[in-house]
């Protein structure tokens, strides 16, 4: 069996790649031969490259070795990072409550499919990042010299698979035969893997690399520059703490369904040499361009900003800040409680999840996380930041949260919710004012890895457990995400100690009980991410503070109003695929194992200890 890559699409994007990147130049030697991608006698199982190729692919891949600090700068770049808008913010950053998305009512936030949105994420996973550049790394390391590209091979499979997971996550099922191992399927009407398989596959991708990182040849190793690598500058060991951390984080996320493949994943994590991150050095995160290059790439969530403060507070998260550091002697009767979801005196419509749940709107009853401060204005009427380093605040206004699906959406309504805080005049990291084009994002940080080791240790995994350990860790988590904010440690400490969720730990709470604490912190520390928060909304149903859209939702019958929305749906272009499954977007994934919301549509307490 002869299997192709599309030849355009590879070839292109490799001289793209040479041509826009500003640290390696590729060889243009005119008679070298046309870039040949085609593999022999390549078979659908398994992750190994067991292919052979012609003696003309082998040349081009000579070829093209100049452009592999490129190839893998831009694999690693564009990554989750893609078109973040559209193909993330307005779908996972809202379904993890981590994005008031003050507009686009009616469309992906309220769970209206956006077809091109979809296919944009399909796009970048499947052309992009899996044909052209990393089928592209890894058969030029595999096939040129792998005994010199070892380390670099492994490397780039521990990428893959961080990618992998979060599109299995999004979609469920997904097709990965022969992508995998760098190859094309050998007909249109691909496989889809059952997303149980799948995750065996990322499952083996990181097993294999991390062991073939601690056993390299004895050989010089070709290593990636600064430039290139500019998560971990080329240094092999912060890549396996990353690889043990993901490990473990995609372990107990498989934790309601498979119990015994998580515990086995999450001790081969927990008792790896190497160990998980240590510090916020280790943090696996995205470094706009414009940190190096003029007028470069921005971040994303700044340029949002500045487009009328498209993403603002929600609702949830206002809670979170407000609720989890009650003062002593507040009362849920007292003056500040709102009921989580009533209907207003002067509202049409109907109103999905009424709940009479209270909780603290106001910052007088609690220590308010510190986070908030840096992270949010307090509303005030939108300005851009041009005249202003940053703009001035109502400093009497309350933090306000906007709930998904309420009508009043645009920059005008910043007298209202409070909006990104951010500068735009300015790339100056300043110490209250947390976004600028220049910041930053992080897709695995130091914080998660230790509430990944608090939740691990409530599970009885690995050396350290039990609720003594799980409650340090828990806390330890919540001072990392306050040191990676660069807060005082006095402020973080004054919260840290008034957190309610500390008596669960102290005062014989229920596993389920510190497990919530544990998540509900955990979703807190990893925002924005949304690809990693939505998934955890969907695995434990924390945090408690969740909403439904307001007023019902768009998804055309596919999720309930009284439900969470639960994937996203496949591309219109995969229904020309006879062995596409008939999933809607109100069908739990794999890992999912029960639904947020009650019949009614009101929160009920889960049971993630199965």
């Amino acid at each position: 069996m002869k299997l192709n890559l599309y030849k355009s699409v590879a070839l292109c994007s490799l001289l793209a790649l040479a041509g826009c990147h500003d640290f390696e130049e590729m060889n243009t030697n005119p008679n070298a031969p046309v870039y040949d991608p085609s593999v022999m006698d390549c078979g659908p199982e398994g992750i190994d490259i067991d292919y052979t190729i012609s003696e003309s692919a082998l040349e081009s891949l000579k070829a093209t070795e100049s452009a592999l600090g490129s190839i893998f700068f831009n694999f690693t770049y564009e990554g989750l990072y893609n078109d973040y808008q559209t193909a993330t913010n307005l779908t996972h950053d809202v379904y993890a409550a981590y994005n008031g998305s003050n507009g686009f009512l009616n469309n992906s936030p309220a769970y209206a499919y956006n077809d091109g949105w979809s296919a944009a994420r399909w796009k970048h996973f499947y052309d992009d990042r899996t044909i052209a550049e990393y089928s592209q790394l890894i058969k030029t390391f595999w096939f040129c010299n792998k005994e010199y590209y070892h380390n670099a091979f492994y490397i780039t499979r521990i990428y893959y698979a961080f990618l992998l997971s979060a599109q299995t996550d999004t979609y469920g099922d997904i097709p990965i035969q022969y992508y995998v191992k760098g190859a094309m399927p050998p007909t249109e009407n691909v496989t889809y893997t059952p997303q149980k398989e799948v995750y065996d596959i990322i499952f083996k991708l990181l097993d294999q690399a991390i062991t073939g990182l601690h056993n390299p040849p004895a050989v010089d190793q070709y290593s990636f520059s600064a430039e290139d690598d500019r998560i971990y500058g080329g240094k092999v060991e912060p890549w396996i703490r990353f690889a043990n951390t993901l490990r473990l984080r995609l372990a107990l996320r498989v934790s309601n369904v498979a119990p015994e493949v998580a515990r086995e994943q999450g001790e081969k994590a927990l008792s790896d040499p190497s160990g998980l991150m240590k510090g916020q050095e280790d943090n696996m995160k995205l470094i706009p361009k414009r940190q190096w290059i003029t007028g470069g790439n921005e971040n994303i969530f700044a340029l949002m900003f500045s487009w009328g403060a498209s993403c603002v507070l929600p609702k949830e998260m206002e809670w979170a800040y407000k609720n989890q550091a009650l003062k002593e002697g507040v009362d849920a009767n007292g003056s500040g409680f709102v009921e989580k979801v009533a209907r207003n005196a002067d509202e049409e419509g109907t109103i999905f999840g009424l709940d009479a749940t209270k909780y603290n709107e106001k910052e007088a009853n609690c220590y308010l996380d510190p986070r908030c401060k840096i992270l949010f204005f307090r509303p005030s009427p939108y300005d851009p930041g041009i005249k202003d380093d940053y703009k001035a605040e109502d400093p009497n206004a309350e933090y306000g949260g906007y709930r998904n699906g309420a009508k009043e959406v645009g920059s005008k309504y910043t007298v209202k919710y409070s909006p990104m805080k951010t500068n735009l005049k300015s790339d100056e990291m300043l110490p209250d004012c947390w976004w600028n084009q220049a910041r930053e994002i992080v897709w695995l940080g130091y914080s998660e890895s230790l509430f990944l080791r608090a939740e691990a240790a409530l599970r009885g995994w690995g050396n350290e457990t039990g609720t003594a350990v799980a409650g340090r860790l828990y806390e330890d988590g919540v001072r990392a995400s306050m040191d990676y904010y660069g807060i005082a440690s006095d402020k973080a400490e004054e919260y840290i100690d008034h957190l309610e969720g500390k008596k669960a730990f102290k005062e014989g709470g229920s596993r389920e009980e510190q497990l919530e604490q544990i998540i509900t912190q955990k979703w807190l520390a990893v925002y924005p991410n949304g690809n990693e928060g939505w998934a955890e909304v969907r695995r434990t149903d924390y945090p408690r503070y969740l909403l439904l859209p307001r007023y019902g939702n768009n998804s055309s019958g596919e999720v309930e109003n009284t439900k969470l929305i639960k994937r996203v749906s496949y591309p219109n272009s995969e229904s020309r695929n006879p062995n596409k499954p008939a999933y809607t977007q109100g069908t739990k994934v794999w890992w999912d194992v029960a639904d947020t919301m009650d019949e009614t549509g009101k929160w009920k307490t889960p049971d993630n200890f199965r």
